[in-house]
């Protein structure tokens, strides 16, 4: 009996032994193991004959309408941005292209489980210092969605969650935003007409691509449906496994900015570290580069035309983008920023606006008139990653109607109601140069507008050198202040001598700088070389200040505007002769009396 019993404890511990074997060791483990129980599945029992695999950053796996995403243990904790787009949406309801939502998020593998997590860089100390924890732990990052895992690949070197859920369900982080749901009254996610529409992973970044509908009392188009359906495209994409040394802000100099409370510094108070916002741009050649030669960047900017643009403008978009060649130049850099017509199917089968990885002019069916430039950029260190800027099809009637009540008493070319392609087209470069300084990191500067005299305005061929005003980022608009008989005069805004300057600032690379305040000598030292000059000034719009405001040109306001007072009363009586056209009404004319 003592011995049967001795022979029972020895099996038992051989078993445990074996147990914690298993549990301790991927790399022993079969394809067929379970190593935590029934509840996983095999490798194989996932990736079958009838599954559709995709190899990219992560491996993406489709069988039956079921999504799997094959995580390599590497990019476990890794930081990414998870960039939602609506594709295509309901009429009125926003439109195709346009981005809802930016995260970004880590995936996090606890116990047998994985879990999406919200990556927070508002509060910051370096993770050397003993305080790192404590700002850690008052910063606990909020859950998305959390997944059981399904099984190990082979070698147990990544493993294979079901993700399906994550973009059929209710996710609000990749949904419709809140505000959104409360204008059109949606009160919840109907999941039988909501499905995967595609994926696709590429090296660096995953594109999925949903369809979500919405109960909605109110919904803003075929309201007989009581729904609202939208395409989502979700672009996660992997950050830089070394952020970019950022670049401290400076108000002197506008650039939109990030901000991060750092808790890490010597100070006596907890210090807000603002760093701007630009592209990464890294000479290709140190060594002629710091010769003092022009060199090309080792990665350019480059911008995309959207395959929905009319042909004939799209050489003019192109325009407007290259038209920062010559800031970039300032920077040391030669051919730093790109304009690209769309590929064809054959030589880019996987190009897309949604893409991430492309930064993309978005051509919108819209009567609205505008155009807009966002960015989207690394939290950790304000490197811009990707842009797409918004141009509504209505803005060219906006051009239009500016261009000919501001400048149509001196300027013959404006004294139209429909402008030639030529005229046209050099308004549309103007707007897409504005914008895409927005996307390079530049705000508004209304104080340009402040810096060249009136009679300068005025001068033979100055305005075709200066522009209206020092930086394209006002709201100069066009010469108004020409008079009829001024020679050699020039009516449109160009990228001036501020926005050089102000590119110059934050692109310049400071090579000899290890870190952000070891650059701020040379950042203060290049600002305080111009710091007299108007030329140079940079303003916010301001209610108080007269030299920050929008639509003004020229450092004396009322002689301005008097002169443009002037043209006004000149152009009206030919407005109606103007407009005229043979069987239409005159709601042209009517819109211009409004302006």
């Amino acid at each position: 009996m003592r011995s049967a019993r001795t022979l029972s404890i020895i099996i038992l511990a051989a078993v445990l032994a074996a147990g914690c074997a298993s549990a301790g060791s991927r790399g022993a483990q079969s394809d067929d193991a379970k190593p935590n129980g029934d509840q996983e599945k095999t490798y194989s029992e996932i990736v079958t004959d009838e599954t559709v695999s995709d190899s990219g950053l992560f491996v993406l796996h489709t069988l039956e309408e079921k999504l799997y995403y094959e995580i390599p243990l590497n990019m476990l904790d890794r930081e990414m941005l998870l960039v939602s787009r609506r594709a295509r949406t309901a009429r009125a309801l926003g439109y195709g292209g346009e981005k809802t939502n930016t995260q970004t998020v880590r995936w996090q593998k606890l116990r047998n489980q994985v879990l999406l997590r919200i990556a927070s860089y508002e509060n910051v100390a370096a993770d050397s210092l003993p305080i790192y924890e404590a700002v850690r732990n008052s910063n606990f990052e909020p859950i998305i969605a959390a997944f059981d895992i399904e099984a190990w690949n082979a070698d147990s070197s990544a493993i294979v969650i079901e993700t399906t859920e994550l973009f059929t369900d209710d996710v609000p982080v990749l949904g419709l935003p809140a505000y959104v749901r409360e204008n059109y009254k949606v009160s919840s996610l109907d999941k039988d007409r909501s499905y995967l529409e595609w994926t696709k992973s590429f090296p660096e970044n995953i594109e999925v691509r949903h369809v979500l509908t919405y109960k909605a009392k109110e919904p803003p188009s075929n309201a007989s449906t009581g729904s609202i359906s939208v395409e989502m495209n979700q672009s996660m994409v992997l950050l830089p496994e070394e952020a970019m040394q950022p670049r401290l802000f400076d108000e002197r100099v506008g650039f939109f900015s990030v901000q991060q409370a750092d808790f890490g510094r010597s100070d006596h108070k907890v210090v807000e570290r603002t760093y701007i916002t630009r592209y990464r741009l890294e000479p290709a050649d140190t060594a002629a580069f710091l010769r003092g030669e022009l060199v090309e960047p080792v990665e350019p900017i480059v911008y995309w035309i959207d395959p929905a643009t009319p042909e004939k403008w799209r050489p003019y978009l192109k325009a407007g983008v290259e038209d920062w060649q010559q800031a970039f130049e300032q920077a040391g850099f030669r051919n730093a920023i790109i304009a690209k017509d769309p590929p064809t199917t054959e030589e880019d089968p996987e190009f897309s606006p949604e893409d991430v990885r492309y930064s993309v002019i978005r051509w919108f069916p819209s009567e609205v008139q505008n155009a807009y430039g966002p960015h989207v950029h690394d939290p950790r260190s304000g490197e811009i990653l990707e842009s797409d800027i918004g141009w509504f099809h209505n803005v060219a009637n906006l051009l239009r109607n500016w261009y000919l009540i501001q400048t149509a008493a001196a300027n013959p070319e404006a004294r139209a109601v429909k402008f030639s392609d030529e005229v046209m087209g050099k308004l549309i470069r103007f707007v897409a140069a504005h914008e895409v300084g927005h996307t390079l990191g530049l705000p508004h500067n209304m104080k340009a507008s402040s810096a060249y005299p009136v009679d300068s305005l005025r001068a033979p061929g100055f305005v075709c050198r200066m522009g209206v005003a020092p930086s394209i980022m006002d709201y100069a608009r066009f010469n108004y202040v020409a008079q009829p008989g001024d020679e050699g005069a020039c009516f449109d805004p160009r990228v001036g001598p501020y926005d050089d300057y102000s590119i110059m600032w934050g692109y310049r690379p400071i090579l000899d700088a290890d870190s952000p305040d070891a650059e701020m000598a040379t950042l203060n030292a290049w600002i305080r070389t111009r710091e007299d000059d108007p030329t140079y000034w940079f303003g916010n719009p301001s209610a108080v200040d007269p030299t920050s405001l929008t639509e003004a040109i020229g450092s004396d306001a009322m002689k301005a505007g008097e002169l443009g007072i002037a043209n006004l009363k000149r152009i009206l009586p030919s407005l109606m002769d103007w407009t005229f056209e043979e069987g239409e009404d005159w709601a042209e004319l009517e819109e211009l009396y409004g302006q």
